[in-house]
C-alpha cells in the first residue's frame, strides 16, 4: 500500500453484522470505481461476535485498501475506534448501510484535494436540508443553527485526520461520539455543509437496540444543553435545534415506531418521562397528537392516491 501521506480519504465503516447491507456497500465503493485505489481507504471496525466478516472479506482480497480490525469496543464507540484506524488526510464516518452514488467517491476527494490546506470541518447532510449544494461558514454557531439536530448523525461526520489526533484522548458521549468531535472543533476557521446527495441509505430490518426517546430527548440534549453552557453555540440555536428534533423527528419517530409499528426494536418505555425534562408534558400530548396526525394526512393520501384523485 502506498504511503500513508498519500492516503486523501479514509471511509471508515463501524459495523456488527448485518454482512448482506454492508456487501452491498462496499459494492457500491468498489464496482465501477473511479478514482485510484490508492487515494483512498476502506476502514472496517467490527466489533461483532463472530467471523462472518471475515469470511465475506475473502471474495474483496482483490482490493489493496481495505483495513480490518476486530474490535471489543462496545455500542456507538466503535464509530471513534473506525476514525482512529484511519490513515487518509480526511477522515469520512460512514454507516455501514449507506451505499455511495456513482460519482461521490470522486466528488469527495476532489474536494480533499482542493481544500487540504484551508481544513474546514465539513459535514455531508446529503440534501437533507433541501439546499443541495455546499455552503460556506465563518461562524460555528451559524455552522450549527443550520445543520440542527442532523449534527447527531453518524454517516454525515467528517474530519480530518490531523485534528482527530490532537482530540484521541478526549472523554466522549458513548451514544454520540461523532456529536462529542463535533463540538470539539467549534473552534476551526471554516465550516462547511455539504448538502448534495452522495449516499442512499439501505433499509436495515429490525434496526434499534436502544431507548429511541430517552437517546435523543435526554442524552442528546444534554450534550447541545452543555455546548449551549459552554458558548460554543448561542441560547437561539439550541432552542432552534431542540425545535426541529422536536417537529422534525420525534414526531416522525413516534409515528413510525408507535403508530405505524415498523419492525424496529427500539426500546419505547416511558416516552413521556424521557420528552418531559427538555420539553414539557404539554410537549409530549402534542408529539402524540402531530404524530396522529401525520398518520391520518398519510392515510387520506393514500386513499385519494388510489381512487386516482392525485397521482403518487
Amino acid at each position: 500500500m502506498n504511503p500513508i501521506s498519500e492516503i486523501f480519504l479514509s471511509i471508515c465503516i463501524p459495523t456488527n453484522g448485518r454482512i448482506e447491507i454492508l456487501k452491498k456497500t462496499l459494492d457500491s465503493i468498489y464496482d465501477d470505481c473511479e478514482v485510484n485505489y490508492l487515494d483512498f481507504e476502506v476502514i472496517l471496525s467490527d466489533n461483532s461476535t463472530n467471523n462472518e466478516l471475515v469470511l465475506l472479506l475473502e471474495s474483496y482480497k482483490k482490493y489493496p485498501n481495505i483495513v480490518y480490525s476486530k474490535t471489543t469496543c462496545e455500542g456507538f464507540l466503535n464509530s471513534a475506534n473506525a476514525l482512529k484506524m484511519g490513515n487518509g488526510l480526511f477522515l469520512k464516518l460512514h454507516n455501514n448501510y449507506t451505499i455511495l452514488n456513482k460519482g461521490s467517491l470522486s466528488q469527495m476527494i476532489s474536494f480533499i484535494k482542493a481544500n487540504k490546506n484551508i481544513e474546514p470541518l465539513v459535514f455531508f447532510t446529503n440534501g437533507h436540508l433541501n439546499e443541495h449544494d455546499i455552503k460556506l461558514f465563518d461562524s460555528f454557531d451559524l455552522f450549527s443553527s443550520k445543520l440542527s439536530y442532523w449534527n447527531s448523525w453518524s454517516t454525515g461526520f467528517s474530519m480530518w485526520k490531523k485534528d482527530l489526533d490532537k482530540y484521541s484522548n478526549e472523554e466522549l458521549n458513548p451514544m454520540f461520539p461523532q456529536t462529542s468531535l463535533l463540538l470539539l472543533l467549534s473552534n476551526k476557521k471554516t465550516f462547511v455543509i455539504n448538502d448534495i446527495t452522495l449516499f442512499n441509505n439501505q433499509e436495515v430490518p429490525r434496526k434499534g437496540g436502544y431507548n429511541l426517546f430517552k437517546t435523543f430527548c435526554i442524552d442528546y440534549l444534554s450534550i447541545i444543553n452543555e455546548a449551549k453552557q459552554k458558548k460554543i453555540i448561542t441560547l437561539n440555536t439550541f432552542k432552534k435545534i431542540k425545535k426541529d428534533l422536536f417537529y422534525n423527528y420525534l414526531v416522525i419517530s413516534y409515528y413510525n415506531t408507535k403508530i405505524k409499528q415498523n419492525d424496529y426494536t427500539f426500546e419505547l418505555l416511558d416516552i413521556r418521562k424521557s420528552v418531559a425534562p427538555n420539553y414539557s408534558i404539554s410537549h409530549y400530548y402534542l408529539l402524540v397528537f402531530l404524530a396522529y396526525f401525520t398518520a391520518f394526512k398519510i392515510s387520506l393520501r393514500e386513499k385519494l392516491v388510489e381512487m386516482k384523485i392525485i397521482k403518487d
